[in-house]
């Protein structure tokens, strides 16, 4: 399948494809804040299957954009459409001498890691106090995309380091604290395959899921580490888990 892109509000104003209501709506917020959604488009077919939205903003650093949204029409997850439109979007904001790209996540969502983290080189920052609407608390992070200054793979662990030197063990899919870590020197924290599904599956399976993983990010950020790559295991298994992070003490001045 070949995909386009196509900007919605700056864009051309024949050809535009069919849009969803929804989308429509969301449209009109970002034409208030002087941004553009950037559509994948089936060029066969002519639909949208998937978008992203972009806004303006300035901080410290100077200008930078707010990630509004990406979403990926059902059925179309296996295409990368989510790589497409990031690309895209980066090449949007060059284009308006823009390389920043801001949002937030959770690093429970592996796929999203990969994609940020791996791919793009994104850079994850841990952020206090965000709950469920159970009020558990929910690890979060802030989320920055630089697209002319992505996150190198540090070689501070190698792969059959990684077990090793994690802060949790996981046994039949549940994490467990490792006994008597220490704090000192690059770690890690092994993850298995997570989607939004399958945290709400294993928390339903163990009511302790959600505070176990909490507490192992927040002990970190608590002992001056911070994000420093996400990858995937060579050799795993359900009971080891599947991708990782490393974490680096975090230099402050």
């Amino acid at each position: 399948m070949s995909v386009r892109p196509i900007p919605l509000i700056d864009g051309p104003r024949t050809g535009l494809p069919p849009v969803r209501t929804a989308l429509l709506e969301e449209l009109h917020r970002l034409k208030e804040r002087r941004g553009e959604m950037i559509a994948a488009v089936d060029e066969e077919s002519g639909e949208v299957i998937g978008t992203i939205g972009l806004y303006p903003d300035r901080d410290e650093g100077g200008r930078f954009s707010h990630l509004a949204g990406i979403e990926v029409e059902p059925g179309h997850a296996a295409m990368d459409v989510e790589g497409f439109l990031l690309e895209e979007a980066g090449r949007y904001l060059r284009a308006r001498k823009i390389t920043r790209l801001k949002f937030g996540t959770s690093p429970l969502l592996t796929r999203n890691a990969w994609l940020y983290v791996t791919r793009f080189g994104c850079r994850y920052r841990w952020r206090e106090g965000t709950r469920t609407p159970e009020g558990q608390p929910w690890p979060y992070v802030s989320c920055e995309c630089d697209f002319d200054d992505r996150l190198a793979h540090p070689l501070d662990l190698r792969d059959d380091q990684v077990q090793e030197r994690s802060v949790l063990v996981w046994k039949a899919g549940r994490p467990t604290p490792r006994a008597r870590l220490v704090y000192s020197g690059p770690l890690s924290l092994v993850l298995p395959d997570l989607d939004s599904d399958a945290l709400a599956e294993a928390a339903r399976r163990d009511p302790g899921f959600l505070a176990t993983l909490y507490s192992a990010f927040h002990a970190l950020h608590l002992h001056g580490y911070g994000f420093a790559w996400f990858d995937r295991l060579s050799v795993s298994t359900s009971d080891t888990g599947a991708w990782y992070y490393i974490m680096k003490r975090v230099v402050a001045f």
